[in-house]
């Protein structure tokens, strides 16, 4: 063989042994975008559910307080807020 089909033969080889490396490093690189959006879907929903906690935290101190200013004014009785459950 001429020494330019060996070249062309191990420029062939070489071509073909690197398309494994080239499509694991891009298949990476998708793989990194899809984990940074997925964190960054995750943080918000976190955000999302912090922000829900403390908005029902709110809402019982405020329903706390109204229910003591209540009973402190005579309005409700302690004992009239419990509901009798009926037996089973």
């Amino acid at each position: 063989m001429k020494t330019r089909h060996i070249l062309m033969l191990a420029a062939g080889v070489a071509a073909l042994a690197a398309i494994p490396l080239a499509m694991a490093q891009q298949k990476g690189g998708q793989t990194e975008a899809l984990d940074q959006r997925g964190a960054q879907a995750q943080q918000t929903a976190d955000e999302q559910a912090n922000a829900e906690a403390q908005a029902r935290a709110q809402r019982r101190a405020a329903a706390a307080a109204q229910k003591d200013r209540a009973v402190k004014e005579g309005k409700v009785g302690a004992k009239e807020e419990e509901e009798e459950k009926p037996l089973r």
